[in-house]
Parts: structure tokens; C-alpha cells; sequence
């Protein structure tokens, strides 16, 4: 992997349930996860904003526990999580698929 990743800022279809200010694309958030667990590892983010974080492990098998103490950002997430749970998987790998070094990650 190299040390400087090339992504696109965040997309207008990540932001369709709400806009957090520092709010991570989920190409960034699923790069960390793929390249720092395992599938079924936990992950904890103790300021869980939007749950970028939550989307990524959940997109690749891992399970999550994101905490915040803003109700908005709280909504948000829960908001997020059901338009995740209302797609299919592969509709958030076509999204992020594309991007420059990302698509070895998801090969066998």
C-alpha cells in the first residue's frame, strides 16, 4: 500500500441522510478497515459522527459499536444505517470500486 492515497472528497450520495462538518468518505473509512481488521472483528469509535466507520464494517463483515453524545449526528447515523440495510451491498462496492489502488482490496 502506498503511504499517500489519491481519493475524491466526499460524495453527494454519502451526504443524502443528513451532513456531518468532518464527516470522512466511505472510500477513506473502508481502505482503514480493510488494511486494520479482520472479517467478524469489532470495531469501536468512541465519536462515531455520520458512522462512516459503521458503514465500512458493516459493508465488509465487521461488526461495530459507534458512540457519540450529539442526538443529531446520532439521527444521522441510524438514518444512514437503514439506507444501508434498505441496498444491497453491492450497490456500495460499485461506488467505491472504482477508485485508484482500492479495487485489489476487494479481490480474493
Amino acid at each position: 500500500m502506498k503511504d499517500v492515497w489519491d481519493l475524491p472528497a466526499i460524495a453527494r450520495w454519502e451526504k443524502t441522510q443528513g451532513k456531518h462538518p468532518t464527516q470522512k468518505p466511505l472510500s477513506v473509512l473502508s481502505r482503514i478497515v480493510l488494511a486494520s481488521t479482520r472479517e467478524n472483528d469489532l470495531l469501536l469509535d468512541p465519536f462515531t459522527g455520520s458512522s462512516t466507520t459503521g458503514i465500512a464494517a458493516n459493508l465488509f463483515n465487521r461488526k461495530f459499536i459507534g458512540i457519540d453524545m450529539e442526538q443529531n449526528y446520532l439521527d444521522i447515523s441510524i438514518k444512514r444505517y437503514q439506507e444501508f440495510c434498505s441496498n444491497n451491498r453491492g450497490y456500495y462496492l460499485d461506488k467505491i470500486a472504482g477508485l485508484p489502488n482500492y479495487i485489489d482490496y476487494l479481490k480474493p
